[in-house]
């Protein structure tokens, strides 16, 4: 599983791909269009050729017994030795329709190939014949060498390609990776002054529940503990965003039907706060993955806070918790009114948010997040059709239950 490309990597691996086929098809495009040129050209070039020589031999034949190399000739009813008979019949027929311009014909029989010149120079009547076999073997010898050129040229636009992708997108590879470094400075630096902030909030609203304060001050009090709780949640997904996806994190077994039970039970109030029904289902037995619980578990919160935030009052959120064949799933189900197909392609990008759901701010970080988590376990975050809400399923490639395997 560690040795599967996991979050950018899968996003620089991707583009590098895309440059590589794209440098590797247009030069294998080229190098396709100048062999039909080169073979245009050849084939055009052996005819014309070919016609020349037999227009050349009618001009200048004296007897049948000194014609070109390659070539018969037939004159005043003598045939030059070696012409196949059955191609009599056909040189026949052809001298019927004769006339002073040079006729070319070309006929092929199970003997071969042959080009035939029929005219009338100076009154009298010749035909030369041309065994196409020699220009024949030339043709296929040319194309066997531009088929090995093509071969080898094929490898060369492939190699090419893969040099040409990875020097293409390093410089995405190093955005990435200073990017992840800068998210992981910002964040380990804001953690500390935000953790004693929300501590002395907190000794300030029982501070101010011992002196009696007025339910205005107190509930200002709690606004305070609260924001800066949310801003320590959005300093924890900038560090998870910017963690190595190599981490030390060590990978168990982890029971997907106990992952859904304990988030539907932590974000209970989160629903009910938003009036909106959350319920939990797991089909089956043996729903283990090998993981990170508590990266799973963040993956997990993220889809069903998301779900909340875009569920109306009144809706209904569903967890569910199966198996299909070797992968568990996890689905997360709303009741809301969906995403748009032109959103479909990017809500997976870190930082690509709706802005303000249900009064909350928001970052777009926490379907980034877990699709990274799903990448890092080897599997996947997909967005399922439907007809109502969104559906959600975190695909994770599932493992034999310990205590079953031992009976």
């Amino acid at each position: 599983m560690t040795g599967r490309p996991i979050g950018d990597e899968v996003l620089v691996r991707r583009a590098a791909r895309g440059v590589a086929v794209q440098v590797a098809a247009l030069v294998a495009v080229a190098m396709l269009v100048l062999i039909a040129l080169v073979t245009i050209v050849v084939v055009r070039g052996q005819t014309g050729a070919a016609d020349d020589l037999l227009r050349t031999a009618i001009a200048t034949a004296d007897d049948v017994g000194d014609p070109p190399a390659g070539t018969w000739l037939v004159m005043n009813g003598s045939v030059t030795p070696g012409l196949p008979n059955d191609l009599l019949p056909e040189l026949a027929a052809m001298r019927n329709s004769a006339t002073e311009q040079v006729r070319l014909t070309t006929i092929e029989n199970d003997e071969g190939e042959y080009r035939i010149a029929t005219g009338m120079p100076k009154g009298k009547l010749v035909q030369a014949v041309l065994n196409l076999a020699t220009a024949h073997r030339e043709r296929a010898r040319l194309f066997q060498a531009m088929g090995f050129a093509a071969a080898l040229g094929l490898l060369f636009a492939a190699l090419l390609g893969i040099l040409i992708g990875r020097r293409a997108v390093r410089p995405l590879a190093q955005a990435l990776t200073l990017q992840r470094a800068f998210v992981a400075d910002a964040g380990h630096e804001l953690r500390t002054p935000l953790t004693l902030l929300s501590t002395r909030a907190q000794v300030l609203g029982r501070a101010l529940r011992r002196s009696g304060s007025t339910d205005e001050i107190l509930r200002d009090s709690d606004g305070v503990v609260q924001d800066t709780k949310r801003l320590g949640e959005v300093v924890d997904d900038l560090l998870a965003a910017a963690a190595d996806p190599r981490g030390v994190e060590g990978h168990e077994p982890v029971d997907l039907a106990r992952i859904a039970e304990a988030v539907a039970e932590s974000a209970g109030a989160h629903a009910e706060q938003a009036d909106v029904r959350l319920r939990w289902h797991a089909d089956g037995d043996s729903l283990l993955v090998l993981g990170s619980a508590s990266a799973i578990r963040r993956a997990t919160i993220a889809l069903v806070d998301n779900a909340i935030d875009h569920t109306p009052a009144d809706g209904e959120v569903r967890i569910a918790v199966r198996r299909h064949r070797r992968d568990v799933i996890l689905a997360v189900s709303d009741t809301g009114p969906g995403i748009a197909p032109e959103a479909a392609q990017r809500i997976l990008r870190r930082f690509d948010s709706a802005g303000h759901r249900a009064g909350r701010a928001h970052y777009g970080l926490g379907l980034a997040l877990t699709h990274d988590v799903a990448n890092r376990h080897g599997g996947q975050l997909r967005l399922v059709p439907g007809d109502v809400g969104a559906t959600f399923e975190l695909v994770l490639p599932g493992i034999e239950d310990p205590g079953q395997r031992n009976n």
